[in-house]
């Protein structure tokens, strides 16, 4: 009936300091930070190959929860680019990681995209995006993204008929960079008003109307005004064939950034990462954190509206 207590304490104690380089392997600190760490709790000394075996699996799990299956349906999903400092053939470059967050048809959110390829290009963009058909999302509601490179012919050859509205507030500052900086206020005001999101009875009609306005107002800019008339509006308005209840969370980007920028307070603990799988299972630690909490509860005010 001999029982080896000690092999079972050793388990368990392994099993703990794994979770724990786990957790602060996701806080951004190094295998080098981690090992230090635990002499210090446990005065112990771990190698850097002992922590790096156990952040091994973390990876694993993260890489897991990056493919797992996705839902055939959500109601939009927000898109941005992240440029992170990569370490590749020894030098450290900028190298953009493609981040998709949805909103799901019970109104909470979920990351549900953590890609990565060197350059930001419309091919990039067409490989994520099929990418999440493959896992299993057949249709969305709306596409929500900035005016990225290549981004309306991407979204377009993968769901054809499906909205795609550029950022509004993205919109707004690179025209307001086009004025004085005493113009900017007033700039900023048209512009609002132009957009006008909520605001019962708005139509692109309308909105196209103050647009002709503000192109007679500020013809003293002619490089203002000449950007105007590039601007593609249709997709800048689309927010506005929808209830106008929900139109101020579908207008912008803000919740993927804000997504950004809690991933860019993670990886910026460290100066540089060594690979593009360490990047990829930070952001995707943050992400599961994200998801466990803030995300986890549906959008209040969106419950019951029409999307």
């Amino acid at each position: 009936m001999f029982s080896p207590v000690l092999l079972a304490l050793f388990r368990e104690q392994e099993g703990y300091l794994r979770e724990v380089s786990f957790q602060l392997y996701g806080k951004g600190l190094t295998t080098r930070d981690i090992g230090e760490v635990m002499q210090t709790l446990y005065g112990r000394h771990y190698s850097k190959s002992s922590i790096s075996n156990f952040t091994q699996s973390f990876y694993d799990q993260m890489r897991l929860w990056r493919e797992r299956t996705l839902e055939s349906h959500y109601l939009a999903i927000f898109i941005d680019g992240l440029q992170v400092k990569v370490r590749r053939n020894g030098k450290y470059q900028n190298e953009c990681y493609y981040i998709i967050l949805a909103l799901k048809e019970d109104y909470t959110r979920e990351v549900i995209a953590i890609e990565t390829l060197p350059n930001e290009s419309a091919t990039g963009w067409r490989l994520v995006l099929q990418g999440l058909k493959e896992r299993g999302l057949q249709t969305v509601g709306l596409v929500a993204s900035d005016n990225l490179s290549g981004i309306t012919s991407a979204v377009a050859s993968v769901w054809k008929a499906t909205p795609h509205q550029l950022c509004c507030v993205h919109l707004q500052r690179n025209l307001q960079a086009r004025v004085r900086h005493q113009d900017k206020a007033e700039l900023a005001k048209d512009l609002r008003e132009v957009l006008s999101p909520g605001v019962v009875g708005h139509t692109r009609e309308k909105a196209m109307k103050k647009i002709g306005q503000i192109k007679i107002k500020w013809k003293d800019y002619p490089k203002l005004t000449s950007h105007i008339d590039k601007v593609p509006w249709e997709d800048y308005l689309t927010y506005l064939d929808f209830d106008h209840r929900v139109q101020r969370m579908l207008y912008t980007t803000n919740w993927i950034e804000r997504f950004n920028r809690s991933a860019r307070r993670t990886l910026k603990v460290r100066s540089g990462l060594p690979s593009e799988e360490s990047v990829l299972t930070l952001i995707t630690s943050v992400a599961i954190e994200k998801g466990n909490k803030k995300y986890a509860y549906p959008i209040y005010n969106l419950i019951g509206l029409p999307i």
